[in-house]
């Protein structure tokens, strides 16, 4: 452990954000996408789906990079593939072309997730675990600030310069960010040559999918992630198609939610200095279920938006923030290989996210749908949870 290395906390902040930024940006523009397109909500949440794809699949991609060449050219890869497609999305536009916006969000998040998958690399290589989940902790709060600014920023981008502006928005993004990473300490002192061989790469995730422990991890931070994804794909119609919000409102209003996630970080990395990860995960999950059940209660009782989802998500985002970290620290404690390890843990996070997020694009959205989701994958975290184990056993 490199326990004396500092790592600039503004760069991780950007890059553990990067793909939830590139993922949400453009959500305030997905009804105007499409009307833009003619096409159905449920044909334009596609590039929320097949966004969840590309980053699920990125998360295993950079790991065999990152080992052979390094932390920091995975990072370059990764950011400069995210640069190059975001341009991409907003030329689909020029060219009224679907199908290219849709490439172009895979693209992205194959790029974008390079940001996740290095950053709890570096760290874990970094620091011993309980200061790693210190600073997790805090680190969440850019899954908080930097999303929240974003929708808001997208709204804002949509109304008064169209869709294709929050593209254009996430390559400048991607270029601070390739600026900042140039600082980075290279945390990989010995480069594995054998890493990119085929037979080595199946040998090494398959030795990583084989524990249970990483794999529990990654399901149950999977569970907690939904909750971002989802809102992401549903709110955007619920609010301004049913509910009737303009896009600015919106953006503006997805401000309050990132509150409740700063406030939970703050108060996790607190609380890892004297309660065990497993406590502080199941007071988390408690805190997700009474958001979940106040957003179903409100919407019963046909409060304002305002009260209705974004109060109630701020509850939510309060007890995820407790999850994230400590699911994560206990997860990879049990690995020695912490890239393959942090590539399969986020591999199982997002494909759980992808498999839910396509799943609920095939049934019928109404106002209950989105707190009863949320409440059904509260109990299954809980369940999950029961079988985490505290013990390191790598």
């Amino acid at each position: 452990m490199q326990s004396k290395t500092q790592l600039s906390f503004l760069t991780l902040l950007l890059m553990i954000s990067f793909a939830s930024v590139n993922a949400v940006l453009f959500t305030p523009a997905l009804p105007t996408i499409a009307d833009f397109f003619a096409i159905s909500d449920s044909i334009a949440q596609l590039t929320i789906s097949w966004f969840l794809v590309g980053y699920a699949i990125g998360q295993l991609v950079y790991g065999p990079i990152a080992n052979r060449f390094g932390r920091k050219p995975a990072l370059y890869t990764g950011i400069s593939l995210q640069i190059l497609s975001s341009l991409l999305c907003a030329l689909a536009g020029t060219l009224h072309i679907y199908s290219l916006l849709v490439v172009g969000r895979f693209l992205l998040a194959l790029g974008s997730g390079v940001g996740l998958k290095m950053t709890f690399t570096i760290i874990n290589e970094t620091y011993e675990p309980a200061i790693a989940s210190q600073k997790l902790s805090y680190l969440m709060i850019a899954f908080a600030i930097a999303p929240g600014i974003s929708v808001m920023l997208g709204g804002i981008l949509n109304s008064y310069f169209g869709w294709t502006s929050t593209f254009f928005a996430g390559a400048v993004y991607g270029i601070i960010l390739l600026f900042l990473s140039m600082h980075l300490p290279e945390t990989k002192k010995t480069l594995d040559l054998d890493a990119l061989q085929f037979n080595h790469l199946i040998e090494a995730y398959v030795s990583q999918f084989k524990n249970l422990q990483l794999i529990l991890g990654g399901l149950l931070m999977g569970g907690a992630t939904c909750f971002v994804y989802i809102f992401a794909a549903l709110a955007p119609f619920i609010a301004i198609d049913m509910l009737h919000m303009s896009s600015t409102s919106y953006g503006a209003a997805n401000l309050l939610p990132p509150i409740g996630l700063v406030l939970g970080s703050l108060f996790s990395a607190q609380l890892t200095k004297s309660y065990q990860a497993k406590s502080i995960i199941r007071l988390g999950i408690m805190v997700a279920i009474l958001g979940s059940i106040a957003m179903l209660l409100f919407t019963l009782l046909r409060l304002p938006a305002l009260m209705m989802i974004f109060v109630p998500m701020m509850l939510c985002y309060f007890g995820l923030a407790l999850i994230f970290a400590n699911t994560s620290t206990i997860a990879m404690s049990n690995v020695s290989d912490k890239a393959h390890g942090s590539a399969v843990m986020n591999f199982t996070n997002m494909g759980l996210v992808t498999t839910v997020v396509l799943s609920l694009g095939l049934l019928p959205t109404s106002i209950l749908f989105m707190p009863i989701v949320y409440i059904l994958i509260c109990a299954a975290m809980f369940i999950l949870f029961l079988m985490v184990k505290e013990e390191s056993h790598s």
